[in-house]
């Protein structure tokens, strides 16, 4: 089967002292951990959370987690992050050591791995990486992306006797009004999917307005919209 890892990184705000944490820890085991993680040690003490060498994996296990260092912002956004897990009933493992080894992520990453492929066992990896457009000149820019090897998800669905569907186009859409009404918003979405109706979520953080015309100009069939009122009559509008 499939599992969900998860964790955070922090930000530019919280993580330099978590850092500085991790390599004192580090420092007293210098002479023990493996040449690659001498070098990540000096370089980018993140990337020692992910060796593989034998030598190392007692060492990682007690090393500090991230998770204790995070600040207020981080700390929210990871909870609100595992509240819509919940409330989608979508299973995850916390998975203090995940850190997927490159500076520009921030907060979320995540891993999703398989069963019975051999030793690679990850599909697909990602993350947010916030501060990324502005590394390379462009303005503010909130991200989230991942990448997956063909070759291992072929041979996962091989594995599972899979074979490959078409994508429903949407023809639904769902907008919501009020913060309350977002984590309904988002369970909305994910049944109709499950039930083969293709359907878009409308926000990314619009206006109920704003988000009326977005779906009048993508061309979906129906605009469902749950609000506060939605949400205690159990309807949608």
């Amino acid at each position: 089967g499939l599992s969900f890892q998860l964790n955070s990184t922090g930000c530019p705000v919280c993580r330099p002292e978590y850092l500085k944490a991790l390599s004192a820890y580090y420092a007293d085991y210098a002479d023990e951990i493996c040449e690659d993680c001498q070098r990540r040690l000096a370089k980018n003490p993140l990337r020692l959370l992910d060796c593989k060498n034998r030598p190392c994996r007692s060492i990682i296990e007690n090393a500090p987690q991230i998770i204790y260092s995070l600040c207020m912002e981080c700390s929210d956004h990871f909870g609100e992050l595992k509240s819509y897990l919940d409330a989608l009933e979508r299973p995850y493992t916390i998975n203090n050591r995940l850190v997927r080894g490159l500076d520009y992520y921030t907060k979320t990453v995540f891993e999703v791995w398989v069963e019975g492929i051999g030793a690679q066992s990850a599909i697909c990896g990602g993350g947010r990486y916030d501060g990324l457009t502005e590394m390379i000149g462009g303005p503010p820019t909130p991200a989230i992306g991942f990448a997956s090897g063909m070759d291992r998800v072929l041979l996962t669905m091989k594995h599972q006797g899979i074979a490959p569907s078409g994508i429903p186009k949407p023809t639904v859409g769902v907008a919501y009004l009020g913060s309350d009404a977002k984590a309904g918003a988002v369970m909305l979405v994910q049944t109709l999917r499950e039930q083969q109706v293709g359907t878009t979520a409308l926000w990314e953080n619009r206006s109920l307005k704003a988000q009326m015309k977005h779906a009048d100009r993508i061309g979906v069939d129906f605009t469902l919209i749950l609000g506060e009122d939605e949400i205690a009559a159990g309807t949608v509008t």
